[in-house]
């Protein structure tokens, strides 16, 4: 159950960052991934390298929860991997939302780190 939980949280955020990626540079934004970058002008191109990204990213969650009966440990890859894959879903939308770059960074990324670090 806990699986599926995390595999449909970080499908969704793949989701809304792809879509809010694809909208962003429509609208004038610069994407910063060059890998995605040289893909972008292509929607299929851009679309299946998210798609199999995001398959990578469910697999490597699957099997990090299974492996949880070893070791605790292995639950935090896949709290990682969703809080990898939640903060630039996060960001873009608050980027098309219109807030400004430095707020974007002190709401999204300043509190996962004091939240990791500090508190």
């Amino acid at each position: 159950m806990q699986s599926k939980f995390y595999v449909i949280t970080f499908v969704l955020f793949a989701i809304a960052d792809a879509l809010t990626t694809w909208f962003g540079v429509k609208m004038g934004f610069e994407e910063a991934n060059p890998f995605l970058a040289g893909r972008i002008s292509s929607g299929a191109g851009f679309f299946g390298s998210y798609s199999l990204y995001t398959a990578v990213g469910a697999g490597v969650i699957a099997v990090s929860l299974r492996l949880e009966k070893f070791s605790p440990a292995f639950r935090a890859v896949a709290i990682g991997m969703v809080i990898l894959k939640a903060i630039p879903a996060v960001n873009n939308i608050l980027l098309l939302a219109g807030a400004p770059v430095s707020g974007i960074i002190n709401s999204t990324v300043g509190a996962v780190l004091e939240n990791l670090f500090i508190g």
